[in-house]
């Protein structure tokens, strides 16, 4: 799900660059801004599912990873069905550090753009303004540096946990 979401991701950008500035077109760019932030959810539940399924974690890890308890439960620890929520960014960064051999946080870029689109998408589902004051240009410009960190922090996962990059039509989505 999370390509698919990716997809809408640019298809939203494509479109709001079209109607240039206007209301209409910091719709789409505030769609494409959520569907982005949704594929790194996605891709985050998929890797958790899949890690839960083959059992190659340790539990307490997969826990995290699918935000669930692990506590004791009649002497022994297990995963229970109740949730128990981490941050996107504290999976991310879980995930990076156990399968992506020399990331650098403070050096690699796509992290740090990552984060500040994060926080913008932030901002906009948490707003406290009455009005929408950001610019279509400047929603291009995070629209273009999001979608690329987020195919980037993505791509480096694939490579690194299962060993193969994205496939090239999601690649090919990169702005920069």
């Amino acid at each position: 799900m999370f390509e698919d979401y990716l997809e809408d991701c640019y298809y939203f950008r494509s479109e709001a660059i079209k109607l240039g500035d206007s209301p209409q077109s910091k719709r789409y760019y505030r769609v494409s801004i959520f569907c982005a932030i949704s594929a790194v959810e996605s891709f985050v539940n998929y890797v958790g599912d899949a890690f839960a399924t083959g059992e190659t974690l340790l539990s307490c890890e997969i826990a995290f990873l699918t935000d669930r308890v692990f506590a004791p439960e009649k002497g022994k620890f297990i995963i229970s069905d109740r949730p128990e929520y981490h941050r996107l960014e504290e999976k991310l960064r879980y995930l990076i550090c156990k399968f992506v051999d020399g990331f650098d946080f403070e050096k690699t870029p796509c992290w740090s753009r990552l984060i500040e689109f994060k926080k913008f998408r932030d901002s906009l589902v948490h707003s406290r303004e009455d009005e929408d004051f950001t610019s279509s240009e400047e929603y291009k410009r995070i629209t273009e540096l999001g979608l690329s960190a987020v195919i980037d922090i993505i791509n480096h996962l694939c490579q690194g946990i299962f060993s193969r990059p994205l496939r090239k039509k999601i690649i090919d989505l990169k702005l920069i």
